[in-house]
């Protein structure tokens, strides 16, 4: 039976890399958002967890679970409102928290797999009019940490990534016309990378990496 990856919040751009990368190595890929081919809500938690069980019934337990579900709410604070707040909390950390509990049991009782949560630059660092972003990020690192520390004696590899940087795609040449391909993260190169951090043997497991162009300054 083929390797399983789920890829959460799977969209073009850096979902299909991940995609491409992973099924290059035979493993059988699943995307998994609200418009994917198994459809889900996953700050509905009973929505993620019918999502898993099918997925679990079709092809079993994840080897790999990648989650990439992000809202980018900016703007100046005081313009700001308490939904947007919550609707940026709601789609990075209360998806991770529906996926994590329907993806961590099975992959415990397994004793292996790895859970790879995508964080930003604004995991570290608040920038002005982030707020909601930062907030929000900040608070997905402290639970990759928390289940880190619970899971990795059990077996599973959890992992946050700081993407620290634009990635290069539609969306990004939209929002920011001025960008250069030289000066942003390619997704095939950051799917090469998750490839690794997956494949890692547990006597050196990474738990935080972050990933920038040659040309971001930090």
């Amino acid at each position: 039976m083929k390797k399983l990856l789920v890829i959460t919040g799977y969209g073009p751009g850096l979902g299909e890399a991940l995609k491409q990368r992973f099924e290059k190595d035979n493993y059988q890929v699943i995307g998994l958002s609200r418009r994917s081919d198994i459809a889900a809500d996953l700050t509905d938690a009973s929505q993620t967890q019918a999502a898993f069980e099918q997925i679990t019934k079709q092809y079993g337990t994840p080897d790999v679970v990648i989650h990439n579900v992000t809202e980018l709410a900016r703007g100046s604070f005081t313009e700001l409102t308490a939904n947007d707040f919550e609707r940026a909390w709601k789609s990075i950390v209360l998806s991770a928290i529906n996926v994590g509990h329907t993806a961590i049991p099975s992959m415990v009782e397994q004793q292996s797999g790895c859970l790879i949560l995508t964080g930003a630059t604004a995991s570290t660092r608040g920038s002005k009019g982030f707020a909601p972003f930062s907030s929000a990020k900040f608070a997905l690192r402290g639970l990759a940490q928390s289940l880190a520390r619970e899971f990795q004696p059990q077996g599973l590899h959890v992992i946050h990534t700081i993407l620290d940087g634009i990635i290069w795609s539609e969306l990004s040449r939209d929002r920011f016309p001025s960008i250069e391909q030289k000066n942003c993260l390619q997704p095939e190169d950051i799917a090469d990378t998750y490839y690794d951090l997956a494949h890692q043997k547990p006597s050196a497991w990474t738990h935080e990496l972050d990933i920038r162009p040659q040309s971001e300054s930090f």
